[in-house]
């Protein structure tokens, strides 16, 4: 529906003005606290719209937990104080800057897609089981406080100033941009560290961490893998299909086994074969299947899947003449050719986790999730291929 730019833009400045002052609301709300330098609003954007379009890297906005519920988009977005006014002004060009020659006013691409903007509230950083989050203030637990990397030494900082109990660095997650830091806290605390702070991206229970499955015996690991696999309903031939465009996939893994057909595993060159050579094609298959396993292994319900997997192979083994880094389009399209001539009814989204190097002859492999890879590295050979022996 096309929007009337003023009564759009007037709603949003106002809107804009009472999530700011909020913010301000909270500075020295705790005399323990070093006054912040920032904080987040709630914004609600139309659904489908990605929460990069709130991103401004020039004045260091940027968007921390993204949500989808009830056909809506909610992103907690950091605004810094010294962009307040770059922000405000987006608002006052696309209220009264002049139009383009398609008639469309500025920022439009930006501001039409902003449903709401409002003060912020914990519920919007916490991505976690809504009813896992406690109402009590008083409420004790471990929460799992994903921060930017950059933000990790304010986030042990503003523990240290309120006398929580942070896990110490071998106990947290780190990946390219975020850290997971699990922290004792009670509700109140965390809502201060989160409102009066800024250093708080989104809000996890600290109970998916996969640490205690990574240290377990590796006996142990394997009846944990076993029993998930036992209590998972496993897809038909008819579901859609995450066709993984890697290094191959080695079906043996009794979690990827039941939804990855034989018939459905292809190579760009027959004399590659279709098994996985690195290992990360399974493990990529793995985390397309299943997506985190943490939760899956921790309790003990029934699990559906409603996709199943495919695997092209499009990397040949190093004992093999590399691809030449200029043919990766062909490579791609035939790649996908296979799939679809294989099973041309089924429905499927392609992955393809592999990048080329500038420069370089090699193809870098991209390790996007470290617990996956663990669980499904395979460096064991089995009957029927190969499997993961965890640990």
């Amino acid at each position: 529906m096309p929007r009337i730019r003023a009564e759009h833009g007037r709603k949003l400045s106002n809107e804009l003005d009472v999530a700011l002052a909020a913010i301000t609301e909270l500075r020295g709300a705790d005399p323990r606290l070093e006054p912040a330098a920032g904080g987040y609003i709630e914004v609600e954007l139309r659904p489908g719209t990605s929460a990069d379009v709130l991103e401004w890297k020039k004045h260091g906005i940027r968007p921390g937990a993204t949500k989808d519920r009830d056909n809506l988009r909610t992103v907690a977005l950091y605004v810094p104080d010294n962009a307040r006014e770059a922000i405000q002004q987006i608002l006052d060009d696309y209220l009264s800057g002049p139009l383009s020659p398609k008639g469309n006013p500025p920022n439009a691409s930006r501001v039409e897609k902003i449903e709401e903007i409002r003060r912020a509230r914990l519920e919007v950083f916490w991505t976690d089981d809504p009813n896992a989050l406690p109402d009590n203030p008083q409420h004790l637990m471990w929460w799992a406080i994903w921060a930017h990397r950059d933000n990790e030494a304010a986030v042990e900082d503003v523990c240290r100033r309120l006398s929580l109990r942070a896990a110490s660095a071998d106990r947290r997650l780190y990946f390219p941009e975020a850290v997971v830091i699990p922290v004792l806290a009670r509700r109140a605390a965390i809502e201060l560290m989160t409102f009066a702070t800024g250093v708080v991206s989104e809000l996890r229970r600290a109970s998916d961490n996969p640490v205690f499955f990574l240290e377990d015996a590796r006996e142990n690991q394997n009846e944990w893998v076993d029993d998930l696999a036992g209590r998972i309903v496993w897809p038909g031939n008819e579901v859609p299909a995450v066709c993984v465009m890697d290094t191959g996939v080695n079906r043996g893994h009794s979690l990827i086994e039941p939804a990855l057909a034989a018939a459905d595993q292809h190579a760009i060159d027959r004399d590659w074969g279709v098994d996985d050579h690195h290992s990360h094609g399974t493990a990529m298959a793995g985390l397309a299947l299943h997506g985190d396993l943490t939760a899956a292994l921790s309790d003990r319900s029934e699990r559906r899947l409603n996709h199943r997997l495919e695997s092209v192979k499009l990397l040949p083994p190093q004992n093999m003449d590399p691809n030449e880094p200029h043919s990766y389009g062909v490579i791609s399209q035939t790649a996908v050719s296979l799939a679809e001539i294989a099973a041309p009814e089924r429905s499927r989204v392609f992955c393809m986790a592999v990048a080329l190097v500038r420069g370089s002859k090699f193809v870098q492999i991209l390790i996007f999730d470290a617990f996956i890879m663990l669980w499904f590295r395979s460096d064991e050979q089995i009957s029927g291929g190969c499997r993961q022996a965890c640990g």
